[in-house]
């Protein structure tokens, strides 16, 4: 399997798992600031970092319908993912690149940040609302 397509199946889990838990916001740090808090809570299987790269509306509704100890077994899970495909080392291969302003809807703006590792690039959306930068929950169930 290439790089680049082992890099898009690692990434397409991770979403779509976020996807599934669509959480709660990472707050400061910009658009890459949240993304590379969203790898390093997967690397360190910290529910609370994780949970804080998604928006906060759904925190709460979200922790109704599974624990935190099933969130971190999730967790691991994406990490041995990452493991398996790019070595024990695999956060420290991801590189988060600047993001770029795509769009603008009132007071929520979207930006892409690309993403790299083993030479593959890949773009995560991240939205900025009320000052906040949150994973892009809505886009990704069509992230790839």
């Amino acid at each position: 399997m290439s790089n680049k397509k082992r890099l898009a199946a690692a990434i397409s889990v991770i979403m779509v798992v976020a996807f599934a838990f669509t959480m709660t916001g990472c707050g400061g740090g910009g658009a890459s600031g949240v993304v590379n808090a969203f790898f390093d809570s997967i690397d360190k299987h910290d529910v609370k970092k994780f949970l804080n790269c998604f928006e906060e509306d759904v925190y709460e509704e979200i922790l109704t319908f599974i624990d935190e100890d099933y969130l971190k077994d999730q967790l691991e899970i994406m990490d041995e993912l990452f493991t398996d495909q790019f070595g024990k080392n695999w956060r420290k291969q991801i590189k988060v690149g600047k993001a770029e302003e795509i769009d603008k809807d009132g007071n929520i703006t979207y930006y892409e940040v690309e993403v790299t590792l083993d030479g593959e690039k890949e773009y995560i959306q991240v939205v900025k609302i009320k000052g906040k930068y949150y994973l892009d929950d809505g886009s990704m169930g069509g992230f790839f």
